[in-house]
């Protein structure tokens, strides 16, 4: 009796030690904190001036250095817009003129959870995507990369950790964008021609920084806002209220690892037959834009 009375003080001691010393985390060191056992310790990281190195073991998806899409992206769309106006030749929110094409595109993969639910719905419905790959993560699951490329979609660079390029140095988007090339070309034979920012989050230095690396800076015109991880419906109303000609559909294909996108892999199974009746077909962002997918 008396020793499971001083076990139950002991575990009631560690726990408030535990929880006092997560109210003195900072908010980066509180989430790794509150990371499911699986992600914690699959990379270690070491930040210079030039960029990030670390160590990923495959078959891991590292976490989003940024957090989550709804945690961190900066309300920039109309900037965008500008500097779409600004940089024609470089960046791109949608197909200009008149087209009956549409294309879906799938951020912050690949993952095990929901990269290949939404590469069944597009191999059942007969339709190509584009797949804006973390380098991380494509080092995590390299069979995942190479199911997107053998079953015939185009992938883009997302960067390496996912970070905000925009609050970043010239010299870190510089790193994450290569260290991305490489790792997708050593899976599948090509670097990418088309690069999307982080939570889109861009400037013209940084447009024109990408520009100079011979990337074409794809945004979105279409937001189904699943990273909301709302439900089938609602991903579906957001996108039919919004579509048109030309467009470019974002969505994701993974997140944080809280992160439920069920309602997204539903939306997308309804959506596209939907679409389709509309007399809209899809095409990658490249055939879309009429530009390369490599470089």
């Amino acid at each position: 009796m008396m020793y499971s009375l001083k076990r139950c003080l002991s575990v009631l001691l560690i726990a408030i030690l535990v929880s006092s010393c997560s109210r003195g985390m900072e908010p980066e060191q509180r989430q790794r904190a509150q990371q499911t056992p699986s992600e914690i310790n699959i990379y270690s990281k070491d930040q210079s001036q030039s960029g990030t190195s670390g160590t990923i073991v495959k078959g891991t998806t590292p976490p989003l250095e940024g957090g989550a899409e709804k945690l961190g992206r900066p309300k920039e769309l109309s900037d965008n817009r500008t500097l779409v106006n600004k940089y024609p030749k470089i960046m791109a929110l949608h197909a200009s003129g008149k087209t009956n094409q549409v294309a879906l595109t799938f951020d912050d993969g690949p993952d095990r959870r929901f990269t290949p639910q939404v590469l069944d719905v597009l191999k059942k419905h007969g339709v190509k995507a584009t797949f804006f790959l973390v380098g991380s993560r494509v080092t995590g699951h390299p069979d995942v990369t190479q199911r997107i490329h053998k079953e015939g979609h185009i992938i883009g660079n997302h960067t390496y950790w996912h970070p905000k390029i925009f609050a970043e140095s010239i010299g870190r988007m510089k790193w994450e964008a290569n260290e991305t090339d490489k790792v997708i070309r050593d899976i599948v034979g090509y670097s990418p021609k088309l690069f999307r920012a982080p939570y889109g989050g861009l400037n013209e230095s940084r447009v024109e920084g990408l520009g100079a690396m011979n990337f074409s800076v794809i945004g979105w015109s279409v937001d189904s806002m699943d990273w909301k991880q709302i439900d089938s419906a609602a991903v579906q109303k957001n996108v039919m209220s919004k579509i048109h000609p030309g467009a470019i559909i974002l969505m994701h294909s993974g997140g944080h690892w809280t992160q439920d996108l069920s309602g997204m892999v539903e939306a997308v199974d309804e959506l596209i037959p939907a679409l389709k009746k509309k007399g809209l077909t899809f095409v990658t962002v490249s055939q879309l834009l009429g530009i390369p997918h490599n470089k």
